[in-house]
């Protein structure tokens, strides 16, 4: 007896992915174009089976568009889309949109690509393109396991796009082109940064129906409209003048103070440099010994006098003097700046000294005289009249003040200035006003008015004029010219 053996085979079906062997080409009107994998002969019907396997529709070889009536290989089963007048064809309208080219033999993407045409030859051949040997109108009952042309529709078919933007079909996506003052994904907001709201440099960034400037630094306010006064809390001490920058500010400093706020004054061949902060006792001598100086130390009543008057001036601060014993003594403002003791532990503000000595080398330019303190870490420049400057290097421009009257021009020289006075003004800084009428003469009988940079001659009976008046050489003094002012009236005025 034979034994039959029996071969179970179990069989193992996996489902595709319909994703697999798909290639984006095109997004024509509202429809995205695929070239699709197809497996056997390519006949129109697995062309529309393999397309309808992948979950999308399948065109003709024609359009099916106004201009392209259904005996240009269309039928209604097929997608109907906007050639935009490029041709009847899906192949060449596919062809210009993705190589510039209508000939689709010579675009390289649809090579070996089939589409659905009805009744054109007994074998139901689908229509194909091959790209390597340059040949179109391939019968597809003669090919195999090539591409089907297919289509899904576009995301713009659902006019996302607000605002009037052109929506730009992608594969699976759109993008919205905005119309100018629209932003957004659907361009749906306005974009209130377009009309440049923000100033001084300001990033403006658009919200949803509002914007935000963020500032430069130095600015504020809503639109960055205001540069933030950094003097506002007066920042310069010791009588200094305070001058506002963008982001930031600088002291001018009075004669013997310096420093970056003023805070260094010298008197009586000794340097006194005030704490902008608070400290305790053993604090404050510990910082004034790293500046190379000690606290202050009063020995009489003309140096109290002075630290007092500074102290007023300044910031009126309560401030360390001595240390004795367990206690500390103040120059409290609050009490006229006599001597109070409090414990040393407390937090207040202080003053380091330091002696003057001559600079070595002298810095300071323009003859100006060198003094330092604090190991030579602060310099004082004495300068001559007509300079100023940390270091007298400023030429004081005496022409700032505007001292010539009446339009005269200044010109500045060192620790002087003169004034260039328009004609007839008089005077080291043309106060002198000419006094034309008393100078000159109108025509007989006319009026005289002195309008201190002209004169004007009018006749009091210019209702009797027959003709009216007219300038000539004689009619103003050498060196200004005549200008009618009406009918009986004329200006002489100087020649520029």
């Amino acid at each position: 007896m034979v034994e039959m053996w029996k071969l179970f085979v179990v069989a193992l079906i996996a489902w595709p992915d319909l994703s697999v062997g798909q290639e984006y080409l095109a997004t024509i009107d509202t429809w995205n174009f695929y070239k699709v994998q197809a497996s056997g002969q390519m006949t129109n019907a697995n062309v529309k089976a393999t397309c309808q396997a992948a979950g999308m529709r399948y065109p003709c070889l024609g359009s099916g568009s106004d201009g392209c009536p259904s005996h240009y290989w269309w039928t209604s089963d097929c997608i109907t889309y906007d050639d935009a007048g490029v041709s009847c064809y899906t192949h060449t309208v596919l062809s210009a949109n993705l190589c510039g080219t209508t000939d689709p033999r010579q675009c390289q993407p649809l090579d070996d690509t089939f589409v659905y045409i009805l009744n054109w030859l007994w074998d139901d051949s689908a229509n194909g393109v091959n790209y390597e040997s340059h040949t179109s109108a391939l019968h597809g009952a003669d090919y195999y396991n090539m591409y089907a042309l297919c289509a899904d529709i576009g995301e713009c078919m659902s006019a996302p796009c607000q605002n009037g933007a052109t929506c730009l079909g992608e594969m699976n996506s759109f993008t919205c082109q905005c119309a100018p003052g629209y932003t957004g994904t659907h361009c749906e907001d306005i974009d209130d940064c377009i009309s440049a709201p923000c100033r001084n440099g300001a990033t403006c960034l658009d919200e949803m129906n509002s914007f935000t400037c963020q500032c430069a630094p130095g600015y504020t306010g809503t639109l960055c409209e205001r540069d933030i006064d950094e003097c506002a809390s007066s920042p310069c001490w010791l009588g200094g003048t305070c001058l506002d920058h963008v982001d930031g500010y600088s002291c001018i400093c009075p004669k013997d103070t310096t420093g970056r706020h003023c805070e260094t004054v010298a008197f009586a061949g000794e340097c006194y440099e005030f704490s902008n902060d608070a400290a305790t006792h053993l604090d404050a001598k510990q910082a004034c010994q790293a500046k190379n100086g000690n606290m202050v130390d009063v020995t009489d009543d003309r140096q109290q006098r002075f630290l007092a008057d500074t102290i007023a001036f300044s910031s009126g601060l309560i401030l360390f003097i001595a240390a004795p014993c367990d206690l500390c003594v103040l120059l409290d403002s609050n009490d006229n700046f006599l001597g109070k003791t409090a414990p040393c532990t407390e937090q207040h503000h202080y003053v380091c000294q330091s002696a003057l000595k001559l600079c070595e080398p002298n810095v300071c330019q323009n003859g100006g005289n060198c003094t330092s303190c604090f190991a030579e870490t602060t310099i004082f420049c004495d300068c001559p009249d007509g300079f100023g400057g940390n270091f007298c290097e400023i030429n004081i421009d005496e022409c700032a003040s505007n001292p010539c009257q009446h339009d005269g021009s200044c010109q500045d020289g060192v620790n002087s200035y003169s004034c260039a006075c328009l004609s007839g003004f008089q005077g080291a800084n043309c106060e002198t006003a000419p006094g034309w009428c008393s100078q000159v003469q109108c025509p007989y009988g006319w009026t005289c008015e002195d309008q201190i940079f002209y004169f004007l001659c009018t006749d009091p009976a210019s209702a009797k004029r027959m003709t009216p008046y007219e300038c000539s050489s004689a009619s103003c003094p050498d060196g200004m010219y005549c200008t009618m002012e009406g009918v009986a009236s004329f200006s002489c005025k100087a020649a520029e």
